[in-house]
């Protein structure tokens, strides 16, 4: 199995947030990782989400993304990788994480590829194997299927 995870804040979004006065919130995300999904899926790659949030806009992304594999209140990342590791009988150092924050800084280095956004902090950029040309919510995804597609990027298993 060849598992893409990944943080939804800063990677399928640009991070930020809107509130309006009633405290409902709106976050934008990029139809090119929209279409990393399917794209994707028909080379052979699974996809989870990973969110420190435990949120209804957070079940709405990945139901959006049609992903239905999403760890939300995942404070801790690595425990969380670990657990979808072991649920999916994979080696955690056959997964691929993309995070783009400190709590992201774990988990980075413990999966096979690690993958920061172009606009992370600087310590998940250092604990990256790899960083995207392209910032969290501007194609994220896409880069990094189109990487794997490419043989930029490779598997442990590969």
């Amino acid at each position: 199995m060849k598992l893409i995870l990944a943080d939804i804040d800063g990677v399928l979004t640009d991070g930020r947030v809107t509130l309006d006065v009633h405290g409902n919130e709106t976050k934008s995300i990029c139809y090119r990782d929209l279409d990393a999904i399917g794209i994707g899926r028909r080379n052979g790659y699974d996809f989870a989400f990973v969110t420190g949030e435990d949120t209804e806009m957070a079940r709405t992304i990945a139901k959006r993304f049609n992903v239905e594999r999403i760890y939300t209140g995942a404070k801790d990342k690595l425990s969380a990788i670990k657990t979808i590791a072991a649920e999916s009988g994979v080696d955690i150092h056959a997964l691929l994480y993309i995070g783009d924050n400190d709590s992201d800084v774990p988990a980075l280095e413990a999966v096979g590829i690690g993958i920061a956004p172009r606009d992370a902090t600087p310590g998940a950029r250092n604990a990256a194997n790899f960083i995207t040309e392209s910032g969290g919510g501007h194609g994220v995804l896409l880069e990094v299927v189109g990487g794997l597609m490419a043989g930029k990027l490779k598997f442990q298993t590969e």
